[in-house]
């Protein structure tokens, strides 16, 4: 677990770094701001510094704060002022590096260099060397990584700002964590966490909380690590700053691993991919989904498994392959290789043949490169095919099970449908007509002649509205004139009468009509989630909502209680009407998926997604 912790570590420390003055974050700021932006009227310079606090401040949209620092650098250009235009860049770098742009991330930075470079903005300089020296160490170039934060901390040393220094000794120490020096990560962190505690700066004590925590934890004390981050998920949830924790949610995540609490672990896990999905972090993603393929692997679910890792491959790719890798590491060269044009002018003549003899070389070498990545990617290629008829083979067999296991069920389901239906017309027919008929008979006989002869009636009334009732509910469901929607409004207002239960429903489907065999289907979930509710739940309140994606021909059921909740063994127990095992497993071989979250303190939370047929195309 060491090495993952390792790689979270790469980016951990990389927050301090998010504005040039590093005064505190807040998103109240933003949210006031937005709303002077959406005003107007504002003059162009006061519109500059609005725009330069609102794209440092905005912490809950990083797309929006990014449109904002296009919008400082458009107008900073039309201007003609320099200051705020490297202001702008180095925004933009910084938004780019969290969203986990690398190659755009470097360009900004490197125009903010060029801007500043010469200036008296030295703290706006050494904080976008800084910034270059953030993506070397995501590249996991560490040499390069230490070349520029030296470089960074040579230049901000300089200045009088306390924060900014502590801010970047803090990363300095976190390059050191990433690489297994933890006395002496330990150290820059110790130096930070006095600075951060003398200017009262309590993001920069939340983010040196936490990587002393990785630091902790990555020498093996995992009480000392979980508490370190969990004050500092606490300090940045109230300041709103989503982006590290979902790394120390990760890292909580790995320390209940080693506890063999694979149930809290999954949880952290999954809290941080959500946090990492609403803001749309892919490095966060990537890392997230990896910890959770790992997690349902070690619970035996290996499709669940199969599908986190896959998405870990996408966004990992997205970040950080190779092409942007040597895109970055040509681009900072270039930009080096122009600062000391006038030196290499000087040397160029005597190096002449010097770089000949090394262009032949590099030629030989990259034509030896391209034969034998040749006969590699041929070797390759036939491997894959050889994997991939297997593959094929294998997924016939399965597709095959699932039919065979989703027909059985869809049959037990359809049976205990029509064997309702058969009870209710018994009822309704057979003892319905025979107590019409001793109510005919009672009615016929003189009050007088027998003493209770009210009550009589009264019973035999109750007795017929009973079987009425009981036959209604029986046979509740869909008709062919009937609908969806109508039909689950009377499931609900029957509850409503029914039971103690403060019941909601909403919908909202598709223009188009769906096939009645799909509303039978969606009807039947819900009244099978329902009925476990009643049963089991011993709730107050139920909601049911049903959401129709039609772009994605998705059909969405939410269905909500504020009940005991259930334990795993519950959840597969046959105790639930089908059992909550057999509706999982009906929902995924009509292709969909359904998640269940239940506690004992919220109530329990289903939420399936069901595909429904796409619309036949006109001609």
């Amino acid at each position: 677990m060491k090495e993952k912790w390792i790689a979270y570590c790469m980016l951990v420390g990389f927050f301090f770094a998010v504005e040039y003055n590093l005064v505190g974050q807040d998103q109240r700021v933003a949210d006031s701001l937005k709303l002077v932006l959406e005003k107007g009227d504002l003059k162009d310079s006061l519109l500059l510094e609005v725009l330069r606090n609102v794209t440092y401040n905005e912490q809950r949209d990083y797309q929006l704060a990014l449109a904002y620092a296009e919008e400082l650098i458009l107008l900073a250009e039309q201007q003609s002022n320099n200051g705020s235009l490297a202001i702008g860049y180095y925004q933009k770098g910084n938004i780019k590096r969290i969203l986990g742009d690398l190659s755009e991330a470097t360009e900004a930075f490197l125009s903010c260099i060029k801007l500043t470079e010469g200036t008296e903005n030295s703290q706006l300089l050494g904080s976008a060397y800084g910034g270059i020296a953030d993506i070397y160490s995501i590249s996991n170039n560490h040499s390069s990584a230490m070349l520029y934060y030296n470089k960074a901390m040579a230049i901000i040393r300089k200045t009088t700002d306390s924060t900014v220094i502590a801010s970047w000794i803090a990363n300095l120490g976190d390059e050191y964590l990433t690489h297994g020096d933890y006395d002496s990560a330990l150290l820059y962190f110790t130096e930070a966490g006095v600075i951060f505690e003398k200017v009262d700066y309590p993001i920069g004590k939340a983010y040196n909380l936490g990587n002393i925590g990785a630091v902790y934890a990555n020498t093996g004390d995992n009480h000392k690590a979980e508490e370190n981050m969990n004050e500092a998920i606490r300090i940045l949830e109230e300041a709103e700053d989503y982006y590290p924790i979902c790394f120390y949610l990760l890292y909580i995540s790995d320390i209940y691993v080693e506890k063999e609490d694979l149930h809290s672990a999954i949880n952290y896990a999954k809290r941080s991919l959500q946090l990492a999905k609403q803001y749309k972090l892919k490095q966060q993603i990537s890392d997230a989904n990896l910890q959770l393929s790992k997690l349902s692997e070690m619970k035996g679910e290996t499709d669940q498994a199969f599908t986190y890792y896959r998405d870990h491959i996408i966004y990992r790719d997205s970040v950080n392959n190779i092409e942007t890798v040597q895109r970055i590491a040509n681009r900072t060269k270039d930009f080096e290789v122009n600062l000391r044009e006038k030196e290499i002018d000087l040397l160029e003549k005597s190096q002449t043949l010097d770089r000949t003899y090394i262009i032949i070389a590099v030629t030989l070498l990259a034509l030896a490169m391209v034969v034998l990545l040749y006969f590699r990617q041929r070797f390759l290629t036939t491997q894959l095919a050889s994997a991939e008829r297997r593959k094929k083979n294998e997924q016939k067999i399965k597709d095959l099970l699932n039919s065979q296991e989703s027909k059985a069920l869809q049959s037990m389901v359809k049976g205990r449908d029509e064997e309702r239906k058969r009870l209710a017309k018994e009822l309704h027919n057979h003892l319905g007509s025979l107590l019409a008929t001793i109510k005919v008979n009672i009615n016929s006989i003189e009050e007088e002649a027998i003493a209770n002869h009210n009550t009589l009636t009264e019973l035999v009334d109750q007795a017929c509205m009973d079987v009425r009732n009981i036959s209604h509910e029986l046979n509740m469901g869909i008709s062919e004139n009937f609908g969806l929607i109508p039909a689950l409004k009377e499931l609900a207002n029957h509850l409503k009468k029914s039971s103690e239960l403060e019941v909601g429903f909403s919908a909202a489907l598709c223009d188009r009509p769906i096939e009645s065999e799909e509303e039978i289907t969606i009807y039947r979930i819900v009244q099978e989630l329902v009925s476990n509710v009643l049963k089991h739940a011993h709730a107050t309140k139920l909601n049911v909502s049903l959401t129709c994606f039609e772009e994605e021909n998705v059909i969405n059921i939410i269905v909500q209680d504020n009940g005991r909740g259930f334990s795993d063994d519950q959840e597969s127990s046959d105790s639930h009407g089908i059992g909550v095992k057999s509706m999982k497993q009906i929902v995924e071989n009509l292709n969909g998926s359904m998640e269940i979250d239940s506690s004992s303190k919220s109530g329990t939370t289903v939420n399936i997604d069901l595909p429904i047929q796409p619309p036949t195309a006109e001609l």
